[in-house]
């Protein structure tokens, strides 16, 4: 039998704006029919419209973040293996992760699902989007955020297998595939967005219980909200994704990476190489 084209997959806790995005964006490519929501609780409900769409509500995930990373890494990985067989393409990433295809590629999703190739699996080229110092008007929730939000950083952490087509595993949160090396793709981008907006960055961190949370939760999301009012001077667009196509798949050593490393570029910041998103790309989250 002929599987169907392809379905999304990602897990959520306390976030109904983004799972919202989420679902409109993938809907859109997938069908609302082939979206598949895991909801991390059963202490929460989100207040998204979940008709039409596989839901799941799981329970027992670590409230320890390195923990929780290697539970939801493990507990999709499954799921993601047994959706293949149904589907050819298994697309699987955060609720709060965008993939789209660069518009001058002129490649649609099946055509650019080829660059999958017999490996199976593909890394997008991330971009970490941050509300930067000028951007100071609130976020318009009803309209897409590329555009309303223009400055970020091609980031290495956020460069991540988002789909597979073969048998693959992800680990930690997502940002690898176990025993696969580094393959950077030349058009699909992943737009990391948790940092899109000051306020509802701060909700976020209200509704996943504050500073009552387990201590590396709150590390980690108070130190990533450190860098709201971005302020880095920008490299060029072209200049910054040739930099990550040479450094993000490579070792020190030049050996394959078996997860994006950072640029040694000395503008590079710890989150990444600063840019200011094309124009092309208004519009499409």
């Amino acid at each position: 039998m002929a599987k169907d084209f392809a379905c999304a997959l990602t897990h959520v806790r306390h976030e109904s704006f983004f799972l919202a995005k989420w679902i409109a964006h993938y809907g859109a490519i997938v069908g609302r029919q082939n979206l598949f929501v895991v909801i991390d609780g059963d202490d929460w409900e989100p207040d998204v419209d979940l008709t039409g769409i596989s839901v799941e509500v799981v329970t027992g995930a670590p409230r320890q973040r390195i923990r929780n990373d290697r539970w939801i890494a493990k507990e999709l990985s499954a799921r993601a293996n047994r959706l293949r067989k149904k589907y050819t393409h298994v697309i699987r990433g955060d609720v709060d992760e965008y993939v789209v295809i660069d518009p001058t590629s002129g490649l649609d999703w099946p055509d650019a699902f080829g660059e999958l190739g017999d490996q199976g699996y593909i890394f997008a080229m991330g971009v970490d989007m941050v509300q930067a110092a000028t951007e100071t008007a609130p976020l318009d929730r009803a309209a897409p955020i590329l555009g309303q939000r223009r400055h970020g950083y091609v980031a290495d952490r956020y460069s991540k297998p988002f789909v597979i087509s073969r048998w693959n595993n992800w680990a930690g949160g997502a940002h690898r595939l176990l025993n696969r090396d580094v393959r950077l793709s030349q058009h699909f981008f992943l737009f990391h967005m948790a940092l899109c907006d000051s306020g509802i960055g701060q909700e976020r961190l209200a509704a996943r219980g504050g500073l009552t949370q387990h201590s590396s939760f709150v590390e980690h999301q108070t130190l990533r909200l450190d860098a709201l009012g971005m302020t880095d001077a920008p490299l060029a667009w072209d200049e910054a994704l040739t930099l990550a196509h040479t450094h993000f798949p490579v070792e020190a050593d030049g050996s394959p990476a078996g997860r994006p490393r950072a640029s040694t570029d000395p503008r590079a910041t710890d989150k990444g190489l600063p840019v200011i998103v094309p124009d092309r790309f208004f519009g499409l989250v």
